[in-house]
C-alpha cells in the first residue's frame, strides 16, 4: 500500500492583472496554505553569523495579565457610515502598470505607487490623491519616481515595493536577478543601498522602517526581525503571526502573535515587549496606529484600542461593506480623522473609503436580498451597486442569521413562510434553495425582459441550461468547473464510480491523500452523483445503496482518514498535490474556480504526462439569482439583476467564485499568459513550476465554454445525505439503516415543498 504524504493545498488565488506577480506576492490566502509546510524549526534558515548578531532575547516590561481594576476606554460605535469608491489610478495609468504599494504620507494624503516594465527597464510611478478626497475631490495626480530610475534594470519580475519610513524617508525593497533582496533609501534624486543586511530569502515579507531608522522585516516564516540600518546588524527577532499584520508607529512595532489571539507590542526603543492587547478575532488583520490609538481592520469589522489597553473594541460592524467577503484580499488600511481607507486586491488594487453619511447620502429605496450563506459575489455587488446608486440601500439577509434555525431545512421553512406571506426578500440567491419547487409554485418571475440587450453577450451554453419553454427564471453570475487532472491514464478508468473503485483497488490507491471523511465524500458526490430522486419525487433506494457501497469501498482502498482538524474544501477550489507531484497518486479531482486560479495546474499535469479533462460537461452554478414574483419592488429588483449581468460587474474578479458568464471576459482569460510566474512545488523546493501559458489558458476556457449540465444540490437534502452517509462510512450505522434514514428524511422534506 502506498504511503500518502501530508497534503499541501495548492492555493492559486492571484490578483487580477497579475498585480502581485512581480510586486509583493503578498496574497494572504496563498500564504496561509503555503505556511502549512513551514515548521517552527524555520530558524535553521539562518547562518551562524546571523544568529550571533542577536544581542539578547526581548524582555517583557508590561504586565501581561489583565488587571481587574483597570477601566478600559470605551469608544463610540460608528453605525452611520457609507462606503464610497475612490477612482482607480489605472484610468490614467499605462496598460503595463502594476500595483506597487499604497501609503499615507505625512500630509495625510494617499500615495499609490505602480511599476511598469518597458523594453529598457522598469519605471515607477506615483499617484497622489490630493486633499484625501475632501469635498468629493477624488482626483489623482501622476508623476514618475525619478529617484528609483537607477534600479530600472536591476528589478527581477517587477518585484519592488515602495514605502515611507517613520523617519520621514522614502525606501524601496526589491528582488534582483539572483533572487536576492535589497533595500534602498532615497537620497535626493537618487538612492543609497542599506548594506550588511542578511534577510531571510523569501518573497513573502513585510518591511517597515522605524523612527530611529532601524529596519523591521516580518516574513512568512512567522518571525519578525529588527536590523540596525547603519551596518545591517540583526538586533533581535521574535515569533509573530501573519507577516502582513505588521504595523509600526514611531519606534513601536505591532503584529499578531503566532496564535492570532493577541496583538504584540514591541517597544523597539527600549528593546522590550509591552503588554499585549487581546485580539479575539483572527489573524487576518491589517493594523494602523496613530498617536496612542491602534486600529484593526479584518473581515469581521473595524476595532480600536489604546496603546496601553487590554483588548480591542469593535467600532464598526462589517455589515455589507466590501471587506465582509470571505475571500476578500485586504492590502492596506489607513485612518484619517473620521475616515477609513481600505486598499483591496481586487481590480489590481482598488481603494474604498468609509465616511460618515452626509446630507447627500439620503436613502429613498430599499431592496432586500437573501441567501442561505454569505456570498462574496453578492457582497461585492452590493458595494458597487450602492456606490453607483447611493439612494438605494441593500438589506442583505442570510439563513445563517435566522434565529432558532438549527438545520438548513429550518432556514428554508422560515424563508418559505415569509415568501408566501408576502414578506419575503425581493431577490433570492438560489444556491442551495429548492429552486425547481419555486418555479413550479410561481415564486420566481421570468427574467427574459431583464436580459434584453445583454443576452447575446452571455455564454450561450449557460443561458441555454436555464431556459425552460423560452423562459428564464434564474441565472448564475459565476460558475465553477469540475476537472480530472490525470497522469496519462485512459478516461475509462475513472469515467464512473464503479470504474474508479476498481482502478483504485487494483493499484492500492490512485488519488490524493490527506482528505477527511467529509471532504472525500463531497468530492465523490459532486463528481459521481447518483440519481436518487425520481420524477415522481420518490427515492430510488437501489441507486442510493449502490453509491454508498462503492463509496465505502473507495474509502478503504484510498485509506481515507477520519480526521476533524481542518477541511480541504473541494468546492472552494482547494486540493492536494504532493502525492500527485511525487508520483504517489495518479489522479486529482479539482474544482476550477476561475481564470487566474488555474495557476500551475497545467505544469503539474504536464510533469506527470497527463491532461486536464472536464467531467461530462458538468458545471456548478454560483450566485444563482432569481426575483421574487411577490415582491412589491420588481422594477428595482430587475435593475439589480441587470447590474449583476452587466459588463461592469461581470469583469470583476472575485476570488474563488468561478468564471463569469460574459463571453468577452472568458475570451480575455483565454489570452492571459502568466508563465513568467514561478512557484515551488516540492517539499524542499526541488520541483519548480511556471504558471499557465496563453495556450494552456485557452484550452481551459474551451472546456469552460463546452459545459452544459448544471449540478445543483438542495442544501437541505445534501445535509441529510452527508450526515447519514458519514454515519455509515464510520460504521455507526449499517447500509440498510443508512438508506432507510436518508430515504425517509428526504421523502419527508420533499413532501413539505
Amino acid at each position: 500500500m502506498k504511503v500518502k504524504k501530508s497534503i499541501l493545498c495548492l492555493m492559486y488565488v492571484i490578483l487580477s492583472g497579475c498585480m502581485f506577480f512581480g510586486c509583493n506576492g503578498n496574497q494572504e490566502q496563498q500564504g496561509k496554505e503555503i505556511e502549512k509546510n513551514i515548521t517552527d524549526n524555520n530558524e535553521t534558515d539562518f547562518n551562524d553569523t546571523e544568529k550571533s548578531k542577536v544581542t539578547e532575547e526581548p524582555k517583557i516590561t508590561g504586565d501581561s495579565k489583565i488587571e481587574e481594576n483597570v477601566t478600559e476606554v470605551k469608544f463610540e460605535v460608528l453605525d452611520n457610515y457609507v462606503e464610497k469608491n475612490i477612482p482607480s489610478v489605472y484610468e490614467k495609468a499605462g496598460e503595463k502598470e502594476r500595483y506597487c504599494n499604497v501609503i499615507l504620507n505625512e500630509n495625510k494624503e494617499i500615495e499609490y505607487f505602480t511599476l511598469a516594465s518597458e523594453e529598457d527597464g522598469c519605471y515607477v510611478w506615483k499617484y497622489t490623491l490630493a486633499g484625501n478626497g475632501e469635498n468629493n475631490s477624488d482626483v489623482w495626480t501622476r508623476e514618475e519616481v525619478l529617484w528609483l530610475q537607477g534600479l530600472k534594470n536591476e528589478i527581477n519580475n517587477d518585484r519592488l515595493t515602495v514605502c515611507l519610513g517613520e523617519d520621514s524617508n522614502y525606501y524601496a525593497w526589491y528582488i534582483d536577478g539572483e533572487e536576492q533582496c535589497h533595500i534602498v533609501k532615497q537620497n535626493n534624486d537618487s538612492f543609497v543601498e542599506i548594506q550588511g543586511l542578511e534577510l531571510r530569502k523569501t518573497d513573502f515579507r513585510q518591511i517597515a522602517i522605524l523612527e530611529n531608522g532601524n529596519i523591521v522585516s516580518a516574513d512568512m516564516g512567522k518571525e519578525c526581525f529588527v536590523y540596525r540600518q547603519e551596518d545591517g546588524n540583526l538586533l533581535t527577532s521574535f515569533p509573530c503571526g501573519w507577516y502582513e499584520s505588521l504595523g509600526v508607529n514611531g519606534n513601536q512595532i505591532y503584529i499578531t502573535d503566532r496564535t492570532g489571539s493577541d496583538i504584540q507590542h514591541y517597544n523597539a526603543e527600549q528593546q522590550a515587549f509591552e503588554s499585549p492587547i487581546a485580539l479575539g478575532i483572527d489573524n487576518s488583520v491589517r493594523i494602523f496606529s496613530s498617536e496612542d490609538d491602534i486600529y484593526i481592520c479584518c473581515p469581521k469589522g473595524i476595532y480600536r484600542a489604546k496603546e496601553s489597553g487590554k483588548e480591542f473594541q469593535e467600532i464598526m460592524d462589517v455589515g455589507t461593506y466590501h471587506f465582509a467577503g470571505k475571500n476578500v484580499n485586504l492590502l492596506r488600511f489607513f485612518v484619517c480623522n473620521d475616515t477609513f481607507y481600505i486598499v483591496y486586491g481586487e481590480d489590481r488594487g482598488s481603494i474604498k473609503k468609509y465616511v460618515p453619511a452626509g446630507a447627500d447620502d439620503k436613502i429613498d429605496n430599499y431592496l432586500a436580498i437573501y441567501s442561505l450563506q454569505n456570498n462574496d459575489v453578492i457582497l461585492d455587488m452590493i458595494s458597487e451597486f450602492q456606490n453607483k446608486y447611493p439612494d438605494t440601500k441593500i438589506v442583505y439577509e442570510t439563513g445563517e442569521g435566522a434565529e432558532g434555525s438549527i438545520t438548513v431545512a429550518d432556514q428554508i421553512r422560515a424563508l418559505n413562510a415569509r415568501i408566501l406571506a408576502g414578506d419575503g426578500p425581493d431577490i433570492l440567491v438560489l444556491d442551495g434553495l429548492p429552486a425547481e419547487s419555486y418555479i413550479e409554485k410561481g415564486i420566481l418571475v421570468d427574467l427574459t425582459s431583464a436580459l434584453a440587450g445583454r443576452k447575446q453577450d452571455l455564454l450561450p451554453n449557460i443561458v441555454s441550461a436555464y431556459t425552460t419553454e423560452e423562459k428564464i427564471y434564474m441565472l448564475p453570475l459565476r460558475f465553477t468547473v469540475p476537472l480530472f487532472a490525470t497522469s496519462g491514464q485512459s478516461t475509462e478508468l475513472y469515467s464512473t464510480l464503479e470504474a474508479l473503485v476498481k482502478y483504485s483497488e487494483e493499484n492500492e490507491g490512485v488519488m490524493e491523500g490527506g482528505y477527511s471523511y467529509p471532504d472525500f465524500f463531497e468530492i465523490l458526490y459532486y463528481n459521481y452523483s447518483p440519481e436518487i430522486i425520481l420524477e415522481n419525487q420518490m427515492i430510488d433506494r437501489e441507486n442510493l445503496e449502490v453509491f454508498l457501497k462503492q463509496t465505502k469501498q473507495l474509502f478503504g482502498s484510498e485509506e481515507v482518514l477520519d480526521m476533524d482538524d481542518g477541511r480541504v474544501t473541494y468546492l472552494e477550489g482547494s486540493f492536494g498535490r504532493n502525492d500527485f507531484l511525487h508520483g504517489e497518486a495518479d489522479l486529482m479531482l479539482v474544482c476550477m474556480n476561475g481564470g487566474y486560479e488555474l495557476a500551475d495546474l497545467p505544469s503539474m499535469v504536464k510533469h506527470r504526462k497527463g491532461e486536464i479533462i472536464g467531467n461530462r460537461g458538468l458545471f456548478f452554478p454560483n450566485t444563482l439569482l432569481g426575483v421574487n414574483s411577490l415582491s412589491q419592488k420588481i422594477d428595482l429588483a430587475y435593475s439589480f439583476f441587470r447590474f449583476a449581468i452587466s459588463d461592469e460587474i461581470q469583469k470583476r474578479h472575485v476570488w474563488l467564485t468561478g468564471y463569469p458568464i460574459d463571453v468577452k471576459m472568458l475570451d480575455k482569460y483565454a489570452e492571459t499568459d502568466l508563465s513568467h510566474v514561478i512557484t515551488g512545488g516540492g517539499d524542499n523546493g526541488e520541483l519548480i513550476f511556471p504558471y499557465f501559458t496563453k495556450e494552456e489558458s485557452a484550452q481551459m476556457i474551451q472546456i469552460v465554454k463546452e459545459v452544459h449540465t448544471p449540478f445543483t444540490v438542495d442544501a437541505s437534502i445534501w445535509q441529510i445525505i452527508e450526515s447519514e452517509s458519514l454515519r455509515y462510512l464510520r460504521e455507526e450505522k449499517s447500509l440498510e439503516e443508512c438508506v432507510d434514514a436518508i430515504a425517509s428524511r428526504v421523502q419527508l422534506y420533499l413532501y413539505e415543498q
